[in-house]
């Protein structure tokens, strides 16, 4: 949670901190799957991935759709965002996913199968 109070340049109030760890949560566990077997939380890269997604789900209000300033208003939607990875998000972790690859197997003329 610091790193993130850290990128935002201000300290969460305490009723805020329920909210954020549950991100923090929710992104950890959409990262990992993303990521597979390559998934290492200390990575510095997984890290400020992690740190702009929940940022970045923190700046959405669930239910809005728009808002404007002058003259106040204010547009709800039937429905919240979905919590998902963002296209830079995914960009990012490509290199931690496991790539696939394939080998080549062959038999040697005298070799007999068993």
């Amino acid at each position: 949670m610091t790193d993130i109070e850290v990128r935002i340049g201000r300290t969460f109030e305490d009723a805020e901190k329920p909210r954020v760890e549950a991100f923090i949560q929710d992104a950890s566990a959409l990262i990992a799957d993303y990521c597979g077997s390559g998934y290492r939380e200390g990575a510095p890269g997984i890290r400020a991935v992690l740190c702009s997604e929940v940022i970045r789900w923190l700046a959405v209000q669930p239910g809005i759709v728009s808002e404007r300033v002058g003259d106040i208003e204010v547009q709800f939607g039937s429905t919240s965002s979905i919590q998902q990875l963002s296209p830079a998000a995914r960009a990012s972790l490509k290199r931690y996913r496991r790539k696939l690859a394939s080998i080549s197997l062959y038999r040697g003329p005298d070799e007999v199968l068993q």
